[in-house]
């Protein structure tokens, strides 16, 4: 776990796009801390690179790394964790992460378009009614209550070990096997009688104004859980947290933003395949700059 931290810029991703929006506000002598997620940058999955500007022929993660190193010069702070609830629409902003709050000045979100999951049916209908991302956020008020824990990492393990030291009932659902997670916290689990669905995906929330329940997939059966709280344990915001956050997405699930990288909420700018422009290393590299340059505009403003 990491203390709560104050800073004056949070960029949430550390591919291209946000790690030169930090080397940009760093420079700057604006404090600024990086968040990279388990999800992996594209750039990282790009064997060889041979159309980015000044650089002949490189790997993708060499460049990457190359990007970072610069970062970490100028000061920048990478902290190896994932937003799971996004604060924006009020100064500061309050992001919580999986090892704790951050609090910013202003936030530069650059995490990537991902790779697309699987929409379970009625998930967003019933966000605050039973459904949340966020076990330390939420899962104090489901004490005594069912609750699902539904992901596909250790984390999905360390929530629901967390949902059952604060007295919910809970059940784990995974969608991999159960020799590619942590054997100690399998064992924690087990020790503590939570019931672990391995190779199984949650496909349906039900309920009547609040949720009372799950249907998920193992083997091609499906099945009903009965519950009053499902925890979707994601790599990052997708769209649906974006949404609840107050951002404009627009109908691909993009991050709208105007010339100078502005989100619809002040403070809040956006950069790189988030916000789907050119979708390539340059582009993503100018659009953060720029939410750099913005960023540091708007900082300057509210000081004066």
């Amino acid at each position: 776990m990491i203390e709560d931290k104050t800073t004056d810029v949070l960029i949430i991703g550390a591919g291209p796009a946000g790690l030169s929006a930090a080397i940009y506000t760093a420079r700057a002598n604006r404090k600024t801390v990086v968040l990279r997620g388990k999800a992996k940058s594209r750039l990282e999955q790009a064997h060889l690179i041979e159309n980015y500007p000044g650089v002949m022929s490189i790997k993708g993660t060499e460049l990457l790394l190359q990007f970072e190193e610069q970062a970490r010069h100028f000061g920048v702070e990478i902290i190896e964790t994932d937003a799971i609830d996004l604060g924006l629409g009020f100064a500061p902003k309050m992001i919580n992460t999986r090892s704790g709050m951050i609090i910013a000045d202003t936030v530069i979100l650059a995490m990537g378009k991902g790779i697309s999951n699987v929409a379970i049916e009625n998930e967003e209908d019933y966000i605050g009614l039973g459904v949340s991302y966020c076990v330390v956020c939420d899962g104090a008020l489901y004490k005594n209550k069912v609750t699902v824990v539904y992901g596909n990492d250790n984390d999905s393990f360390e929530d629901a070990l967390m949902l059952e030291q604060l007295g919910c009932k809970v059940t784990l659902i995974v969608s991999g096997k159960e020799a590619q997670y942590n054997s100690e916290l399998i064992a924690k689990i087990k020790s503590k009688d939570i019931p672990c669905i391995n190779e199984a995906r949650v496909t349906k929330v039900i309920g009547e104004n609040v949720l009372t329940g799950i249907e998920y997939e193992k083997a091609s059966e499906k099945s009903v859980l009965p519950a009053n709280a499902l925890f979707i344990i994601t790599h990052g915001p997708g769209s649906t947290l974006l949404k609840r956050a107050g951002l404009e997405i627009d109908a691909t699930n993009c991050i709208e933003v105007n010339r100078s990288q502005e989100t619809n909420l002040q403070g809040v700018f956006a950069a790189g395949d988030i916000i789907c422009g050119g979708m390539q290393i340059a582009t993503a590299v100018g659009d953060g700059v720029n939410a750099a340059l913005s960023c540091l505009r708007y900082l300057r403003a509210k000081k004066t």
